[in-house]
């Protein structure tokens, strides 16, 4: 393959290993015809004069972005075909129909949303004079970081079904896409938490009373959100980001109570259009060096 491409097999081995293909030992034959394209992709790319390091580090986040789609896109499909009582046969016969219809259909549908996500980013990421001298983006800068989080799902695993739990996971992620809106980002879901990014302090602020807002709506059966955020810098890296901000972010959304929304003093600085009403005493975060103030979200939306 490498021959075939054209570029280095020590290099190509780490690409396919970072996009999640087999590691296949001396004369094992495992790649197909769509791997040696991948393999003359990566030698374009290369040629182009793109640094091999971040060649790898998109294969790494391209594999795990594209795991859990496929995953999305199979349930949705056996969802859809499965019918009670099928033969083995019939569902495979069922499946075989369902992939020439929309086997063709996906890539267009992954292009269409690659390129509306990269023109979202190219307009976040403005390039600066100074990071047009330099060469290269910078990539720490003040953000507001938050992260919201179910209170007591993992006791709630222990009363309700696999199935239930995954729902109720579904749907904090559907509310969390529902709450945001520009400049505001969902950057992952983690299980029974949302991490939410945004340059814009008083927009993530809103973003978060409207996700509080729609959770408790949800009724008494579904898990109460605590919310923490913080605002500084942080490092974007492979679509997540680092950095104190985000740890201190974390730590704080531990000490918020149900339905509440706790900030950083820096938070509370940035986002003047809001209410925030100071805690009494400073508190000492794990990990984070000195004592922290902290402040309550007043918002009436909220109860």
């Amino acid at each position: 393959m490498a021959r075939s491409a054209g570029i280095d097999p020590a290099f190509l081995r780490e690409v396919m290993q970072a996009a999640g293909r087999p590691n296949p030992a001396p004369r094992e034959r495992v790649f197909t015809d769509e791997d040696k394209e991948l393999a003359k992709l990566l030698a374009r790319f290369a040629e182009a004069g793109l640094p091999r390091a971040e060649l790898l580090e998109v294969a790494r986040v391209l594999s795990h972005g594209m795991a859990q789609t496929a995953e999305a896109v199979r349930r949705m499909v056996g969802n859809a075909l499965l019918q009670p009582g099928d033969s083995e046969h019939t569902v495979g016969l069922r499946y075989a129909q369902a992939a020439d219809q929309l086997g063709p259909l996906v890539p267009t549908l992954l292009a269409f949303q690659f390129r509306a996500q990269l023109r979202d980013g190219i307009r976040r990421e403005l390039v600066t004079e100074a990071e047009r001298e330099s060469g290269s983006l910078a990539g720490t800068r003040d953000v507001a970081v938050a992260f919201a989080d179910l209170v007591d799902y993992t006791s709630l695993g222990e009363k309700l079904a696999p199935e239930d739990l995954g729902a109720v996971a579904s749907r904090l992620s559907q509310l969390s896409f529902k709450a945001v809106s520009r400049p505001v980002q969902v950057v992952k879901l983690i299980g029974d938490a949302a991490m939410f990014v945004s340059p814009d302090a008083d927009a993530l602020v809103a973003a978060l009373v409207r996700l509080v807002t729609a959770v408790q709506a949800e009724g008494k059966e579904f898990p109460h959100l605590r919310v923490g955020a913080s605002f500084g810098p942080a490092t974007a890296r492979s679509g997540d980001w680092f950095g104190k901000t985000v740890n201190v972010a974390s730590r704080v959304t531990g000490l918020a109570k149900p339905g509440q929304v706790v900030v950083t003093e820096a938070l509370a600085d940035a986002a003047t259009a809001h209410t925030f009403k100071r805690r009494k005493r400073k508190r000492a975060l794990k990990g984070v060096d000195g004592r922290v103030r902290l402040f309550d979200l007043v918002d009436p939306s909220i109860t």
